[in-house]
This record gives structure tokens, C-alpha cells and sequence, in this order.
């Protein structure tokens, strides 16, 4: 892995998660221009004010604030980054196998539990008619089960909602979510291949040596993920 981010490819798409910073930036966005500009130029970015919802904004072009207000970003743009900004949430990146757009989302516990994961893979049917099985997708580091402790009234609705295989009991008798598993088990509910989804198996509060832990005291720094398709993206 290298020191500033990790690199993944979802079929001809390309993606990006910075690490966390030895100083950390005015802007969580400005590793990511960094290294875009030194060894991806030409790719903008589109990003949105994330509000731990379920809205959807379709980028046409890089955004500049006041950013749409939205959870994901969604583009059939070449060299356009779809980009979530994240700090203990699961930053999702979707892709089409066959090179035809791209999704970034930002998935909180409210988020989630409003179904976020599949409301993208719907709306990229949708408006792009690309078929779930096409998809292939990233869950990024996240909070894991180990850490993330929620009060009984939301594990009870999780699991009311979604079972009960994603609420743990806890060391302190509260339960834990696994975020990143239900996000993973959305996917696959909205028929994403489940061999598709890679990643989820990273813990945000555990390893913050190597990421921002909103829950581990990192208040004002993000990690930041990023999808994008080049200008020769092609079919794979």
C-alpha cells in the first residue's frame, strides 16, 4: 500500500482513498487534488455537502461550492471523479463493468438505514440502464463491528429493518452495528454480484494510525474516496 492513499480498479473505472496526512490540509480535498494533478491530471472532481441522507446528484461536471446537497454522486463523465469525503462512515464506490459511469456514496448509519446502497444501484438502472450484475464495487474502510457502539433504540430498528445478523452485543452491554457488513448485504440484496464487492474489512477507530476516526478524536480530518473512469475507459 502506498503511504498517501490505496488504488483499486473496478473494471476499466479507477479508484482512490487517501490516507490520513502527516499535517493535516485546510481542505480534506487537497491530497486528492495533489495526487490527481501528479499522477492522474485532467481528472476533475465533483463532490457534494453531504447531509446523511439518501439524495442523488448526477455530476456533469466538476461542482464548486455552495456543493449540492446529496449522498452520493453519480457520472457517465470521462476523467470525472466522484468523490465522498468520510471519518468513520463507509465510503462506497460503484462502477460498470462495461465503462459507462460511475457512483461514489457516502453511507452513514442513517444513510444505511434509509437503504442508500440500494437506492444507487437503482438509480444507475435507471438512468443508465446498467443492470446490477454489471456492477462491481469497493466498500472502503469504515468503522467496524469491534468499535462501533450504537444505543439500543437504533440496533433495534436496524435489526427490525434489516435483521438481526448486523447488531452485536458489546463488551459494555450496548450493541455494535456492523456498518460496512449492511452495506455489503444491501448490495447483494439489490443483485450486485456479492464476488462484485470488494473491501469492508478495514476499521477506521482501530487502524487510525492510517485513517480519520471521527470516534477516535479526528474531528476535522477525512479520508477521502474517489471513482472515476479515464478518457480511454473501455469495456474489460
Amino acid at each position: 500500500m502506498r503511504p498517501d492513499g490505496e488504488e483499486h480498479r473496478l473494471g476499466p473505472a479507477r479508484v482512490l482513498i487517501t490516507r490520513r496526512q502527516p499535517i493535516l490540509p485546510d481542505d480534506p480535498l487537497d491530497p486528492l487534488r495533489e495526487l490527481l494533478a501528479r499522477e492522474k491530471p485532467g481528472v476533475g472532481i465533483a463532490r457534494v455537502h453531504q447531509v446523511h441522507g439518501v439524495d442523488i446528484h448526477h455530476a456533469a461536471g466538476p461542482t464548486s461550492e455552495p456543493y449540492p446537497r446529496a449522498d452520493a454522486v453519480v457520472t457517465a463523465e470521462r476523467a470525472l471523479a466522484a468523490v465522498v469525503v468520510t471519518a468513520d462512515c463507509v465510503p462506497l464506490l460503484l462502477a460498470d463493468r462495461e465503462g459507462r459511469c460511475v457512483a461514489a456514496v457516502h453511507a452513514g448509519w442513517r444513510g444505511t438505514h434509509a437503504g442508500i446502497a440500494g437506492r444507487v444501484v437503482a438509480e444507475l438502472e435507471s438512468r443508465f440502464g446498467v443492470r446490477p450484475e454489471e456492477l462491481a464495487a469497493r466498500v472502503g474502510p469504515a468503522i467496524g463491528p469491534c468499535c462501533y457502539e450504537v444505543s439500543s433504540e437504533l440496533g433495534a430498528d436496524i435489526a427490525a429493518r434489516w435483521g438481526g445478523d448486523w447488531v452485536h452485543p458489546g463488551p459494555a452491554g450496548r450493541p455494535h452495528l456492523d456498518l460496512p457488513g449492511l452495506v455489503r448485504f444491501q448490495l447483494v440484496q439489490a443483485d450486485v454480484e456479492e464476488s462484485a464487492v470488494g473491501g469492508g474489512g478495514e476499521c477506521t477507530l482501530c487502524e487510525r494510525e492510517r485513517w480519520y476516526s471521527w470516534r477516535g478524536g479526528d474531528k476535522s480530518g477525512r479520508l477521502v474516496a474517489a471513482v472515476w473512469l479515464p478518457d480511454d475507459a473501455s469495456p474489460v
